[in-house]
């Protein structure tokens, strides 16, 4: 398989705050210089306690002059690579864990084995181990995670739940198409789902084809797999859940995205909502609906080709050094101070609840457990992490998705069968993976 990527190739895929620790940082000798740091994305906390706690590390670091820019999510790959081509590049990325293989690829960054030493094995210390592995590829370290968000998860207005009979959430597909039919009303439906073309949406549905052994792409031979039987009977779900009568318009599954859809859980206008780990808790809910997250019901027996997966997961806030950056002393410090509890424990609802906590310290933070129970309880039982494996993430990553969020809407949408679309689906997105690849 291979690694690099050509120019030519890499250019078509194309609230409250927490108080500040000042603690200093465990240093062997002090950083000095200037770093640049671009920040990709984040919930309002988080953004908000990103730039808190930067006072804080340049008042441990009083020799490195920080300069910290934050962006939008979704232009990270544009502003990214028009910095590399202009030899303008932060010193230090803060990006999507999916980003890693095209960058490393294109030789945008450093692998962090050669500069970080012997901080390695205290970051390991102190993070989930499988958390830690989603900054690995190809053998190597190329980003710092802080927390990572898991594919899928389940929203259940519990009021419905137990006015049509039921004491648990669901735990298989079928009992979830069971408990969609019994929890629909004439004005609110069983169960939601984003089907439009944004990545978040398409992440969600990757979910849900992983657990039944689907993969979108084998990297041993190279070829694409959106129709392989799991990827194909997860989209069959979707079209069964519809012609059951459980969920909105068609229509309207394809035109309202994950936030939205998420909005309209959060107004009690639908009774549940397939998304990500974080399902509502950045917008939040009426005072009036008793709900609870819990993981992505299982499909009855995978019928996919590879081995399921419990969840898929990805950090949207990966710590990476620039292969350009002058001064990676400072920007391996950088790097080193949000791999502390205190900086951590922002994800452990200190304040953020929104996202799975990276730092091992987090998970015993009262405020998660009262946000999440199930979270808590399946990661002290060891269940959480067990079985789950990073989100799609390799050279391509993004035309094969492309042709999968096409794919989905066409089957939702009825013009296609999900055999169909994923079939043409296929055979595009491996005309776009051999160009990419050569």
């Amino acid at each position: 398989m291979k690694n690099s990527i050509s120019r030519r190739s890499f250019l078509g895929t194309t609230t409250a705050a927490g108080a500040v620790s000042m603690l200093p940082l465990n240093q062997a000798r002090a950083a000095s210089g200037e770093i640049s740091v671009w920040k990709f994305g984040g919930t309002p906390q988080e953004v908000e306690q990103w730039a808190l706690r930067n006072d804080a590390f340049t008042s441990a670091n009083p020799d490195v002059g920080l300069n910290y820019s934050y962006f939008n999510g979704q232009i990270r790959r544009q502003k990214i690579l028009a910095g590399f081509q202009t030899n303008r590049l932060a010193d230090v990325i803060i990006a999507f864990g999916q980003d890693i293989p095209e960058f490393a690829g294109f030789g945008m960054l450093q692998p962090l084995d050669d500069i970080a030493g012997d901080k390695i094995a205290e970051w390991k210390e102190r993070i989930v181990p499988e958390v830690f592995e989603s900054g690995m590829h190809d053998g190597k370290l190329y980003a710092l995670p802080t927390y990572v968000d898991m594919a899928s998860f389940l929203a259940i207005n519990l009021d419905a739940m137990e006015e049509a009979g039921f004491d648990r959430p669901p735990e298989t597909w079928s009992e979830l198409r069971e408990y969609a039919k019994a929890m629909t009303k004439p004005d609110r439906p069983g169960l939601a789902f984003p089907a439009t073309t944004a990545p978040v949406d398409i992440n969600i549905f990757e979910g849900l084809a992983y657990a039944n052994g689907g993969r979108i792409f084998d990297e041993e031979s190279g070829k694409v797999t959106l129709n392989d039987p799991g990827v194909v009977d997860a989209l069959q779900f979707y079209v069964d859940v519809i012609a059951d009568g459980s969920t909105p318009a068609s229509t309207s599954l394809t035109e309202t995205f994950f936030r939205d859809t998420a909005q309209l859980f959060g107004q009690g206008r639908s009774a549940m909502w397939i998304g990500l780990s974080w399902l509502n808790t950045p917008w939040g809910v009426n005072d009036d609906v008793r709900w609870t997250g819990v993981p992505m019901p299982r499909p009855d027996t995978p019928t996919g080709s590879f081995e399921p997966v419990n969840a898929i997961m990805d950090g949207t806030a990966m710590l990476m050094v620039s292969a350009r950056s002058e001064n990676p002393e400072a920007a391996v410090e950088y790097l080193d101070f949000w791999s502390q509890d205190d900086q951590l424990e922002i994800w452990g609802g200190q304040p953020e609840i929104a996202r799975i906590p990276a730092g091992k310290a987090a998970w015993d933070n009262a405020e998660l457990k009262e946000a999440w129970p199930n979270w808590v309880k399946s990661y002290e039982e060891g269940s959480l992490f067990a079985g789950a494996a990073p989100m799609p993430r390799f050279i391509g990553v993004s035309a094969i998705e492309s042709a999968l969020g096409t794919a989905i809407q066409q089957a939702v949408l009825g013009q296609k069968t999900p055999q169909e679309a994923l079939d043409e689906a296929t055979t595009a997105a491996q005309a776009q993976i051999d160009l990419i690849r050569g």
